[in-house]
């Protein structure tokens, strides 16, 4: 099972034309296994307590292209300090104020409705990739 996700994670890594290397399988892995949307200075502490050892460097780098590539989201939170996710389907980030927390909200029907909204709205020359909707608490 271990080397299966493994394995995963290197399939997701090549597929947006990169190098799998052990240090963006790691990243990858430990980003994919958090909720709480952390920060580049929370997951090099998350990926400490698992063993794997980088320079922030490093990880903001892998961050930055993982980005890049699609294979990651960046959020600000309500500090303006970049947070990230690995999910990258339709989901609602809700920001809590107090705590100053992101979490997921899942609604397929919300996708469906936003895509059917905006398929008849947006000019014809805009092709929808992607949407993000943000609830702040």
């Amino acid at each position: 099972m271990k080397n299966k996700k493994i394995q995963i994670y290197t399939d997701m890594i090549r597929n947006v034309g990169l190098k799998a290397t052990p240090q963006r399988i790691s990243v990858l892995k430990v980003l994919s296994e958090m909720s709480s949307h952390p920060s580049a200075d929370m997951l090099m502490d998350a990926l400490g307590d698992q063993g794997y050892v980088m320079s922030v460097g490093t990880i903001y780098n892998i961050l930055e292209t993982f980005s890049e590539k699609g294979l990651i989201l960046k959020l600000k939170d309500n500090h303006e300090v970049m947070r990230f996710d690995a999910n990258t389907k339709f989901h609602v980030h809700i920001y809590n104020n107090e705590d100053n927390g992101i979490c997921d909200f899942f609604d397929p029907e919300l996708e469906v409705l936003l895509a059917n909204y905006f398929k008849n709205k947006l000019p014809e020359e805009v092709l929808l990739n992607r949407m993000e909707v943000s609830i702040f608490a």
